[in-house]
């Protein structure tokens, strides 16, 4: 309840910014939203995988982030079970395009229905693709149960690029 608190206050600076003028929305075509929600998209794929990788070095995993891995094996229940921090950190990963660019309001609002969408499916500990490398996209929710059984690699949010770029992959001899 406490993240989710966090995340709606998370809304107020937001109104504050817009209404002082730091923010604006962009009154473009809601066909910019084609290529708005995709950039959005990728933006998170970036900051969650930046923010989680951080969250899992020493200091701030023994303070923070190990609320969340209590979830040895992840639920729909730990989907919001984070230490207070963490839900602002993770609740912030839309002020930064915002002061850079004037999204449509749309595509704004996209962001925190696909980030609890796909959190949801992350964190359902159940997958139809089985056959498939765990480096296939759609192997997403196999890869974070992977990372809470392990508590190491699997940093990204849906996409295995950034893992793979950085070398932060579950070795596969974990992943079976």
């Amino acid at each position: 309840m406490i993240s989710i608190l966090i995340f709606a206050l998370q809304a107020i600076p937001l109104q504050l910014l817009y209404e002082n003028g730091h923010v604006q929305f962009g009154q473009n075509s809601i066909w910019n939203c084609l290529w708005e929600i995709p950039v959005l998209f990728l933006w998170n794929e970036i900051y969650f995988y930046v923010s989680h990788w951080s969250l899992h070095q020493k200091w701030l995993f023994m303070k923070v982030h190990y609320v969340h891995h209590a979830s040895r094996e992840p639920t729909l229940y730990s989907v919001y079970s984070f230490h207070w921090f963490e839900a602002f950190l993770l609740g912030a990963v839309i002020f930064v395009p915002i002061l850079v660019y004037p999204f449509h309001i749309l595509s704004v609002l996209s962001l925190p229905i696909i980030s609890i969408l796909l959190n949801f499916l992350g964190h359902c500990n159940h997958e139809v693709e089985t056959i498939k490398s765990p480096d296939y996209l759609g192997r997403f929710t196999f890869r974070h149960s992977m990372h809470h059984k392990w508590s190491k690699g699997n940093f990204g949010f849906m996409l295995p690029y950034l893992d793979m770029i950085f070398n932060t992959t579950t070795p596969k001899n974990n992943m079976k």
